[in-house]
Order: C-alpha cells, then structure tokens, then sequence
C-alpha cells in the first residue's frame, strides 16, 4: 500500500501523533491509539458526546445530517465535529475537549508556599449611613465617602465609574445598610446590601502553554479554598509559543481569537472553583496573574508578533492593572486584574512568581532555579544579584516529537528500568493503566537506562552487538522495544534514535543555559547550594537519571528541592500579600537577562552537551528503582 494512502493524525491534549489509513472514523483512530472517549450510543452518532475540535475541518469528510443535529451552526463553524461521523481524509490535528475524555491528564497543582503575613490589596467594611434630607444634601457618593472616613478613618479617593450608576438604588434597597469593597485603600470597586464583610476572596491564576491554573483564595486569612485546573485552550493553534505567536501575527482576528480562548479558558476555571467552593463569581475582587511573556501578551491581548524575532523585544514589561469587565474575566466586573511584570521575551512573569516562591532573591545562599517546560526558564543568584535564561528545551518533555510520546495521561510510561543483565523492562504508567506510551519522565528514565546497560553510546548511537531481541532494525534503523503488543500494550512502545536525538537536543539546551549562566556568575556546581526544580515535568523527573545524561549541573542531590508548581505558589503568594505584589518589580530590577543566542559560548557549550553523560559515567553506579 502506498504511502500517500496514510494520513497522519495529532491528538491535543496529549502530543499523540499517529498514521492512520486515509478515511479512517475519527473514533476508531482515537481508540487504536488507546484514548479513551466517551461515546454511550457505541459510535452510532446518537448521543452526540465524542466531540472533538479540528483545526481545520476541511481536511475531515462532509459534515453529515446527525452532526447538523446535534451541533449548532456556530459549533461546526468553529470546528467542532462528531468523531463518530467523521473520517480523517488529510493530516490534520483532533483537540479532545474535557468533556469527552474518559482519561485523565495528570496535572500537578501543588507548590511550595512561603509563610505569607495575609496584607491582601481588597478589603471589606460594613457601614450605616445616614439618609439624605432636606438639611443634609450631600451625594450619595460623598455620603459613602465621608461615612467610611468616620467609622474606619479611610480616605477614599474614588469610586468605580460603573458602581457609581448603580450606587443610588443599592443604597436604598439596601436601606443605607451597606458593605464596600476597597480596592489598593484608595477605590470603591464594589457597593453590596448588608453585612457580607466576611465574603472577600481572590483567585491567583498561571496561565501556562500546555495548562490554566486557578487557585481561589479567601483574602481574609488568606486559606486556599479551591484549585481549577484546564489545558490552555490555544494548544489548537500549536504547542508551542512561536506556533501561537505566528498565528496571533497574521492580524487583529487571529489576536483577538488568540485572547478569546485564553480569556475563555481562565472563566472555565473560575467557575470550576466557584463551584467546588460555592462561591459567588461577585465575591472575587481580585485576580493575579502570571504566565510566559507570549501567554502574558496574548491574555491582554497585546500583539506578540515582535516577541518571535530578533531581539525579542516584549512591548510592555512593568505590572499591568486593568477591570475585570475589560477583559470579560467573569468575575465582579470591577475587580482588579495585576498582572506581574515580565523579564524579557522569553522569561516570563511566572519566572518572576518562581523567585518569590523559592526566596533566592533574599537568600544569602547561591541557588539555581530551573522550571522546565517547553521553555526552560533558569535562575542563578542570591540576593546580591540574579541573572536569568530562556532556552528551548522543546515539547519533547511533553512526548512530542517522540514515536510513543504522549503527555502525562492515563496509560503513560511515567518511570521505568531496563535489568542490566536481562535487558527485561520494569516500568510504571500513569494511573496504573495499561500503557499507551511514554511521557518525558518516562523517556528520560528510558535513555538513562539504555545509557547504563550499555545499549548506546555517548552519542546516543546503539551499539552495534546487543544481546536482547528488545533492540531491532525497522525501516532501516535501530530502536529499542520498551513493550511490546503481546506483552499488554496498545501497541509496541519503542525508543527510536530520533527520540534519543530529541532528548539529546533538550537536555543539551539546559545544560548550556545552565553553564553559561555559570560562567556569567564565575561559579561551578559545587559552589551552587541550593538548586529548585520547578515545573509539571521536573517534578517527576528521577532526578539520578537527569544528572546521568547530562540535563542537570552535577549539584549534590541532597541541595535538589522539586518545588512542583513554584509559579502557582508565587502568584497566590502575591495575590494575599501586597507586600509580594510590589516586590516583584524590585526583584526584576535585580535580574540581568542573558540571551543565550547572542553568547558567544553559547554554541560551544550546545554541541559538547549534546554528548553522554557530560560527566565520567562511573560517578554513577547502578541503582534500582522501587515499585
């Protein structure tokens, strides 16, 4: 069968890309990957659950008469389609949307917060105020005012223009019994009837490239009352930064699409926690927000387009505040949204959370702080001083680009070890399901160990005898079978040399920005003290294993702290204290930004990272791995 009979398929979320023969049911090819979608009418085109969004729908067969049932206009049009009814005719990318997935991406939420003394930027007062009359004749605003003034000694400045023209019936239903809302003590965002001084909550969110974080918080203790999480709607447009800023550049209605869907995404959120909490939407007066600069850009709305090419000049650098109402976040519509400062093009606001969750700008002690992702961002200094990188670690961590790669979803191969003697494979997936491919823990744990047994040498070559029928020639090259079908899986589950190269290009970008951000500060990995591994993936990373094949400087592992989402801490950090919110632009002050393509070492320390392991291979003896 000719090639040209087969179409490649990729499947968002989860950085599955797979060939499938040309007119295959969509439904069929999600299945045969091992993706689970709901479907309780068995593929009939009845029950209208296994919707699925394509980024272009042209290269999907005729909508059909069911679909035009079951979805409206505005939906098709958007591309929306029924993967029962549909038959992939043309490459082209399937976004599974939460609500037909039957499978669970495993996110990690949590980081590690700081004590944080509660000084958030809202607070509440109830007061009684005295009615008009003919003798008393002042407005209703100045009445609000000067009550305020005498009871709580506050000197309001002004109020909200939209609250103003609603201020008059509030005040009278309410019976001049009232609570405000004052935001920075100098605005009066919000006018509710009664006592409701005790409902005051904010929501801290991390706009992520692959996830949208919320964490709702009561800005009266400061307690964390609920967490949301959802992936970053804009992965249809690409998965990484420069796919969505190419997109966001060809005009306003890319940009304001792009806008749309981040804006869209963070309201998912908010409702998810409102609804865990029973909060009221109204009752959320404050809003922090963190992310990539191109996230930062694309959330206001901001064109990113100059972001992609040298020099890589963001347009706005400083904090932003603006109105909820203006970016219809749907929250009280005068709440305030701050956005914390960026760095540079690519180190982001959330690097700036990263800094004020692990301390090291206060700290007397050098650290090291990576949050590895698609962009990698690394942080090395003390509170004297700081400088910072971005490299281009790439979406392989995420599984793309790799034969088996898939995100961290049920089924994934999220750790394993190959038996040095037996070349036989212990592994465990995500969920404890059964293995549908390997995640960028997996891969890593997977190089290392083929690295260990001997199987590859350092340049990520397999070696030419290898007693184990797991490595064997297909289509002209050499792979190594992790699982096989008959052994439980979906499919053989295999490490090709384009995988290693893939891993090898990775990890070679973080040690370089590592080393060089090193050389800038004159200092080796014995004199770093303290190194924060921040982000989804390197919290799961062994950490062993990363040091093998040279990802990481060789710090003494007992300095290494996962910090997990050390962005979500900081964000939230800054959304109770206002004291955190301020200091982030003192701290960005202390940064020197190093752009890597500009270093003259830079391509040096690339290619002689490339190699294995970058350290003597017998610093590391063999270990195991407990299950």
């Amino acid at each position: 069968m000719s090639h040209n009979k087969f179409v490649t398929l990729t499947i968002e979320p989860y950085g599955i890309k797979s060939e499938f023969e040309k007119g295959a049911c969509l439904l069929d090819a999600l299945k045969a990957v091992g993706l689970k979608i709901r479907s309780e009418c068995g593929g009939r085109g009845i029950c209208g659950k296994c919707r699925v969004i394509l980024k272009d729908s042209s290269k999907i067969s005729e909508v059909t008469k069911s679909e035009r049932e079951r979805l409206s206009k505005f939906e098709l049009d958007s591309g929306l389609r029924l993967a029962c009814c549909s038959s992939v005719m043309q490459s082209t990318t399937a976004f599974i949307p939460e609500e037909s997935r039957a499978i669970i991406r495993k996110f990690l939420i949590e980081g590690t917060e700081k004590p944080v003394t509660v000084e958030p930027a809202i607070r509440k007062f109830y007061v009684k105020l005295g009615k008009p009359s003919l003798s008393d004749v002042r407005s209703d605003v100045q009445r609000l005012l000067d009550s305020l003034k005498d009871v709580y000694g506050l000197e309001i400045i002004r109020v909200d223009y939209q609250l103003s023209k609603s201020l008059p019936e509030i005040l009278r239903k309410a019976k001049w019994k009232v609570t405000a809302t004052i935001w920075d003590d100098s605005e009066i965002i919000s006018v509710e009837p009664g006592d409701t001084s005790k409902k005051a909550y904010g929501i801290a969110i991390d706009i992520g490239t692959s996830k949208i974080l919320g964490y709702l918080s009561n800005l009266i203790n400061g307690d964390l009352i609920a967490v949301g999480s959802l992936e970053n709607p804009q992965i249809i447009h690409g998965e990484d930064v420069i796919s969505r800023i190419s997109f966001a550049s060809q005009g306003e209605g890319s940009l304001r699409r792009m806008q749309k869907l981040t804006v869209e995404g963070i309201n998912v959120v908010v409702r998810q926690v409102c609804k865990k909490s029973r909060c009221a939407p109204r009752h959320i007066y404050e809003m922090t927000v963190v992310g990539n600069t191109a996230m930062h850009h694309l959330f206001l709305g901001i064109q990113p387009k100059y972001l992609g090419t040298s020099p890589y000049v963001p347009v706005v650098s400083d904090a932003i505040d603006v109105k909820a109402k203006e970016l219809s976040i749907r929250v009280n519509p005068s709440a305030n949204v701050h956005v914390l400062p960026v760095i540079a093009g690519f180190v982001g606001a959330d690097a700036i959370a990263d800094i004020i969750s692990t301390g090291i700008y206060k700290s007397s002690q050098l650290s090291l702080v990576l949050d590895i992702g698609t962009n990698t961002e690394i942080i090395l200094g003390d509170k004297r001083g700081m400088v910072a990188c971005s490299c281009a670690s790439g979406p392989a961590f995420e599984g793309a680009h790799i034969a088996c790669g898939t995100k961290a979803v049920s089924g994934a191969i999220e750790r394993l070890q190959i038996e040095p003697e037996s070349f036989e494979v212990k592994y465990q997936t995500v969920g404890n399901t059964k293995p549908v491919g390997i995640c960028g823990s997996g891969i890593i744990d997977g190089v290392a160990n083929l690295l260990r047994c001997q199987l590859i040498d350092r340049k990520g070559i397999f070696v030419e005898q290898t007693p184990t029928p797991r490595v064997r020639t297909r289509n002209g090259e050499r792979e190594f079978v992790l699982v096989f079908q008959k052994e439980g899986a979906t499919r053989d589950i295999v490490i090709t040399p384009k995988d290693i190269e893939q891993i090898q290009l990775a990890k070679a970008a973080i040690y370089a920005g590592c080393s060089i951000l090193m050389k800038k500060k004159r200092v080796q990995p014995e004199n770093i003290k303290r190194m924060f591994v921040a982000g989804a993936f390197g919290n799961y990373i062994n950490l062993d294993n990363a040091k093998l094949i040279g990802m990481l400087p060789d710090v003494s592992t007992k300095n290494i702290r996962f910090v997990g989402n050390a962005a979500g801490a900081g964000v939230r950090m800054a959304l109770i204290s206002r004291r955190y919110s301020r200091k982030a632009s003192l701290i960005r002050s202390k940064i020197r930004y190093v752009e890597l393509a500009s270093d003259p070492d830079f391509q040096t320390e690339f290619t002689s990272a490339m190699f294995f392991p970058n350290k003597d291979l017998r610093r590391f003896p063999s270990f195991r791995i407990d299950f």
